[in-house]
This record gives C-alpha cells, structure tokens and sequence, in this order.
C-alpha cells in the first residue's frame, strides 16, 4: 500500500490534502480527502457520487492510510502560497 499522489488542500480548509492510494497492484482510489478534525487527528473520507460516499474505511484502515498522507504531505517541498 502506498500514497501515489497528493495535493495538498487550500490555506484555511479542513481538508488538508486530496490524494490517490494504490492498495495493491489491482486496486487504486482517487481523490480521497486529508481532513483535520477540530481538537482531534487527522482523518480520511472518500469522494462523492451522486452525493453519497464513495467508499468507508473502518478505524483501524482509516488511521494507517490517514498517517501515511499526512507523513507525504509533511514531505513536500515548503511552496510559497501556502501557510
């Protein structure tokens, strides 16, 4: 498993990064959503369709993967416009 891109989220938004993970070599999701939650670590939520989740992650899932892209995120170069 591992993060395949990430974006990092707008100055200001609850959601830190978007970003695409490559469970293995047959299954990959696409723009999932870094969020912080007030007073509490960061989480994960996957995109809509028709304004219903595409996917849930169980506790456990959802804090590995959300470790690992908030490690990626911390690992981008400084860019200017962020703060």
């Amino acid at each position: 498993m591992k993060i395949i891109d990430i974006r990092p989220g707008e100055s200001g938004s609850t959601t830190l990064a978007r970003f695409d993970l490559e469970l293995n070599e047959h299954i990959s999701l696409f723009n999932l959503a870094l969020r912080q939650r007030p007073g509490d670590r960061s989480w994960t939520v996957a995109p809509n369709a028709f304004h219903e989740r595409t996917a849930a992650f169980g506790e456990q899932f959802n804090r590995a993967i959300s470790d690992m892209a908030l490690a990626a995120l911390m690992e981008l170069p400084a860019r200017a416009d962020r703060s």
